[in-house]
């Protein structure tokens, strides 16, 4: 399991009534499936016990994660995870929430979208999604 009790307590329920539709953002546009080449990070910060999670590049831009074009309203964003000290502690699972639970519009610093046609399969809204200083509690690190 990814979560401890009391996060498995406050995310199920709202899952379970589908308050919180997810995806899973790991494949960056760069890297693929490449999980040790993903660029996007999650950077502790100590004064507000937050991560501010940022796509710093075009290529860490989350491209292709299923649900996310226009379905999902919080993604687990796998990012890298720079401890308080700076120092890159490896890929980690994060949950962010990417839309307005009510209205559905893009959150602050949320860029989200539908990648558009495909070859095939095109009834999964697969999606792109650009971080820029998306601020999550330090409780949603999985």
């Amino acid at each position: 399991c990814l979560f401890d009790d009391e996060q498995c307590r406050h995310w199920l329920p709202l899952c379970e009534d589908c308050r919180v539709v997810g995806c899973y953002a790991q494949t960056e546009l760069g890297h693929g499936s490449n999980v040790r080449a993903l660029e996007c990070t999650a950077t502790y910060d100590k004064a507000t016990s937050t991560w501010l999670l940022s796509t710093p590049t075009i290529t860490s831009t989350k491209f292709w994660p299923g649900s996310l074009g226009k379905t999902a309203n919080t993604a687990m964003v796998i990012a890298r995870l720079i401890d308080g000290d700076g120092k890159d502690r490896g890929v980690h699972n994060f949950i962010v929430p990417i839309r307005d639970y009510a209205t559905h519009e893009p959150l602050a610093g949320v860029s989200v979208g539908d990648i558009g046609p495909k070859l095939g399969y095109n009834v999964m809204d697969n999606g792109f999604l650009k971080l820029d200083g998306v601020r999550v509690p330090r409780r949603n690190l999985g």
